[in-house]
């Protein structure tokens, strides 16, 4: 199946609001913010799909412009079924001057034998705000999959201004290299990476108060400054809804500071 969505958002008033959105099946986009004179446009992407299936196709496009501001988050969880050859996601990404997006998905969980690629593209102008949040599963658990799957590749190419500021490639392959072997996993089952990047921002004052608020908790991290004003957080642990809460807790953190 090949599915498409498009989101494009902009600022009337000091209040952002969906100027168009597109989408086929599975998909749908609905507005969940409760105060509709919140300047921060609510959305979230809901589908009618158990997951992602063999040789699926699907293209997101987030166009934000100037001034608009979106929180972005997903239904449930993403799960990567059983595969033969291959499924891909491809995500373009737009922001214009002073536009935000905070992007907080739902977690991934590639089943058993699952190959799949995702490629993000993010292109910002000047003064923009982008939260970018990721976690990945081992798999299920549950059912004792704990990296079965048999490939998954997520590439974020991240541009500023048309110059390449930012470039992550996370590749494994089980069958290759066990995952939790020491340099990658390091045991841990369950990985979320946060990205943050914004002209303004004091990242070492920012820095300070995500090392001072993951130090209390039960998780391998690190935190790295990127080669632009931004950060890039790194947190390992076993359960996918801890990685959800820390997640949400660090991008209001992060909000506290910015906004």
């Amino acid at each position: 199946m090949i599915s498409k969505v498009h989101i494009e958002t902009h600022e009337k008033n000091g209040v952002t609001k969906l100027k168009s959105a597109f989408f086929t099946t599975p998909f749908k986009v609905v507005d969940i913010r409760e105060d509709k004179k919140n300047t921060l446009l609510e959305l979230i992407l809901m589908s009618a799909s158990p997951g992602i299936l063999d040789e699926d196709e699907l293209y997101f496009d987030y166009l934000l412009h100037k001034n608009s501001k979106l929180e972005l988050t997903s239904q449930s969880f993403q799960r990567l079924f059983t595969m033969k050859k291959r499924a891909i996601q491809t995500t373009n990404v737009t922001l214009k001057e002073n536009a935000s997006l905070f992007y907080l998905p739902q977690p991934c969980v590639p089943h058993k034998a699952s190959n799949f690629k995702s490629t993000n593209h993010i292109y910002l102008e000047k003064n923009t705000t982008l939260i970018w949040g990721e976690i990945l599963t081992c798999g299920r658990k549950i059912k004792n999959e704990i990296f079965e799957f048999t490939n998954y590749q997520n590439i974020t190419k991240v541009y500023k201004e048309n110059k390449l500021i930012l470039f992550e490639n996370l590749y494994l392959n089980p069958t290759e290299s066990n995952p939790m072997h020491l340099g990658q996993f390091e045991g841990y089952t369950h990985q979320l990476s946060l990205i943050f990047l914004n002209d303004s921002s004091n990242i070492d004052t920012l820095k300070t108060k995500i090392y001072n608020y993951l130090e209390t908790k039960d998780c391998l991290f690190g935190a790295s400054e990127t080669p632009t004003n931004g950060i890039i957080v790194k947190i390992l642990h076993f359960k996918a809804e801890k990685l959800m809460q820390w997640m949400k807790a660090l991008t209001n953190i992060i909000k506290d500071d910015r906004f």
